[in-house]
């Protein structure tokens, strides 16, 4: 139990800082970038990264998250110049039946050159691959639940995050099907976080990725 209370505080950190994302007031011109599967030598970065942006620094695995990176001799290799990063990972507890999106950052020489929404974009379209391919894996005749992809963000954020897809939770304690309990408590306590740190009218949201009626879904560990 102690272990989930001190997740559940780690998670209460802002998950989103509307000026790490760099996305307003673009150059017309977007820089050319490398996207490639994070690394264990990304970790150093990532970490302090979340740590001076005052973001959840828990469920940092490599694997989850996607590398933005600048051209160059190096790219792809984990040795170039790194523009930002983002992940989906799997919410503990759910057998990846629901996932969250979410340590979206974008390092400052890389920011406003609308490099976070295109971190949020390929993570998106790795989301809805991932979920191709895995329905055409052949399974057995019982039905599976459509696994779901939400995020939380300020609210001040979230057309932001419409534009990529995803709707507003307007009940997240109470949404249809449920939320995981860990998700909901991470929701419950970074709203407390959001309006003391920011004020009494900071409202945090809940935000779900859906597209034609149906959710998308991500595997809980990308292979390539």
């Amino acid at each position: 139990m102690r272990n989930v209370i001190a997740l559940v505080l780690l998670a209460a950190q802002l998950p989103a800082v509307p000026a790490l994302l760099s996305f307003t007031n673009p150059p017309p011109k977007q820089p050319a970038l490398h996207f490639r599967p994070g690394l264990p030598t990304d970790n150093p970065l990532i970490r302090q990264s979340m740590l001076e942006a005052r973001m959840n620094p828990a469920f940092l695995k490599p694997e989850y998250f996607t590398i933005a990176e600048h051209p160059g001799p190096n790219a792809g290799t984990g040795r170039a110049t790194t523009a930002g990063f983002g992940q989906i990972r799997p919410i503990l507890g759910t057998g990846g039946q629901v996932c969250e999106l979410a340590s979206v950052y974008v390092l400052p020489a890389s920011r406003k050159q609308r490099i976070g929404s295109r971190i949020i974009a390929r993570l998106v379209e790795n989301f809805r691959a991932d979920n191709s391919r895995a329905r055409q894996v052949p399974s057995s005749s019982q039905s599976v639940p459509t696994p779901r992809l939400v995020l939380l963000t300020l609210a001040d954020t979230a057309p932001f995050y419409s534009s990529h897809g995803f709707f507003v939770l307007p009940d997240p304690v109470r949404a249809k099907p449920p939320l995981p309990m860990l998700f909901v408590l991470e929701y419950l306590a970074g709203s407390v976080v959001a309006r003391l740190s920011r004020g009494p009218a900071t409202k945090l949201v809940c935000m779900e990725l859906q597209e034609g009626g149906n959710s998308w879904r991500i595997a809980a560990k990308r292979t390539n």
